[in-house]
């Protein structure tokens, strides 16, 4: 797929630090959390929620004017350490978000020192921390170096990523491209509801609940996968998420159920996950990106847009209740894999070389997932994504054009 579309759109509240679990002992219902760790020390809050305020761009007064508070939630604690998650809350209204991040810290004689994960903070302290505190993997993934782990995440537009429900499943896309607050740019996030409402893991990872409702009665919460190709995705308004407190998650392990949580702010007038993706510690927007075997593209304004599989389009719901088209979940694409798109017709040809001068030898229809082994140039041809003088070999020895193939990139594996 060559020419792709431009993606270019674009507090410390009185003292008051919630506590969450490590306060009050609770945990949510059907929830994997272990007891957290009693901290005494103010001191260590404040210090997290100063992180989070800056990383935030906002200041205390301000934060407190807008109803916006910190919570820290320390979930591993050994002697001068200690690691959890900061968040800045929101108003429970709509195009409101909260903010937050994993922080680790650490107490010299100096007092606490805090640093928020994908900064270089983060990466020098985590150097020195003690395994039980950040784990190898953790100090991997949760460093800046992790947009790099994998070039994926820089070099093609394919996430690599499943929908958030189990294959085979069709789910409403109920809210299309918006910003993680609503309609902020990028648009980083898309709403779905419907099958099962059972929300699985777009990716395997590493999964930390960011935000937990059960202090507010609620039984819901945010949950935040960090994945090893770089991309990191949000998961928020569920009901009764399961804590991982760091631990593995493979692709499509349970983190909760749709729900209509607002613990930590925002709005949710139905069930349903508000499913947002980063590159590192950053919304990047899901416009010609792809999950599940679909193709988001962004409307005119927040919410709408639609899907795209193949020639294929269902339109989000665009409204404040539970509607939209229907997405099939057809799995994660993998790198060497592309989307047959005819471009509104029902198949394409496939050719005994790279260009219309060969021979017709058979045909593959839209929507069909190809498997590439390399590419070569040759006749230019155009589709839905623009010219393209790129012809892929299929692992049967034919060949089709790139014009009418998405693969999130312009080339895929090495040239014939």
């Amino acid at each position: 797929m060559s020419a792709y579309p431009s993606v270019a759109r674009r507090a410390f509240a009185a003292a008051t630090i919630t506590l969450l679990a490590a306060l009050f002992g609770a945990t949510s219902a059907g929830t994997s959390a272990a007891a957290r760790p009693a901290v005494s020390e103010d001191s260590l809050y404040e210090t997290v929620s100063a992180a989070i305020l800056q990383r935030a761009h906002v200041g205390r007064a301000q934060a407190t004017a807008a109803g916006r508070h910190t919570r820290v939630d320390v979930q591993r604690q050994a002697g001068d350490w200690a690691f959890g998650s900061a968040v800045l809350t929101t108003p429970a209204q709509p195009d409101q978000y909260p903010t937050g991040r994993m922080f680790l810290a650490h107490r010299t004689g100096r007092g606490w020192q805090a640093a928020l994960d994908g900064t270089t903070e983060f990466t020098a302290l985590a150097s020195q921390a003690p395994a039980t505190i950040v784990s190898a993997r953790e100090r991997q993934l949760l460093s800046p170096a992790a947009v790099t782990l994998l070039p994926t995440a820089d070099t093609t537009y394919n996430t690599g990523l499943r929908l958030p429900f189990a294959l085979g499943q069709s789910w409403r896309l109920t809210g299309g491209p918006h910003g993680w607050n609503g309609s902020d740019t990028p648009y980083s996030s898309i709403d779905l509801n419907g099958g099962d409402y059972r929300v699985l893991a777009a990716g395997s990872g590493n999964a930390y609940l960011m935000c937990d409702g059960n202090s507010s009665g609620q039984y819901g919460g945010w949950v935040r996968v960090y994945h090893g190709s770089g991309y990191t995705t949000d998961y928020y308004h569920l009901w009764s998420p399961v804590n991982y407190n760091g631990g593995a998650v493979a692709e499509g392990d349970f983190l909760g159920n749709t729900g209509r949580d607002v613990s930590c702010g925002g709005n949710a007038l139905y069930r349903h996950v508000h499913w947002g993706i980063l590159k590192g510690e950053t919304y990047v927007a899901v416009n010609t990106r792809s999950a599940g075997g679909w193709v988001f593209i962004d409307g005119p304004e927040p919410y709408a847009g639609y899907a795209l599989h193949g020639s294929t389009e269902v339109d989000a719901g665009n409204e404040p209740a539970d509607v939209g088209g229907l997405l099939y979940n057809y799995g994660a694409l993998k790198s060497n894999q592309g989307i047959v798109d005819a471009n509104n017709d029902t198949s394409i040809n496939k050719r005994s070389g790279p260009g219309t001068d060969y021979a017709i030898v058979g045909s593959v229809s839209d929507g069909t997932t190809i498997t590439i082994s390399c590419w070569r140039n040759g006749t230019s041809l155009t589709g839905r994504w623009g010219p393209s003088v790129v012809w892929d070999k299929l692992t049967d020895g034919t060949w089709v054009s790139d014009a009418f193939v998405y693969t999130g990139t312009d080339t895929v594996g090495s040239n014939c």
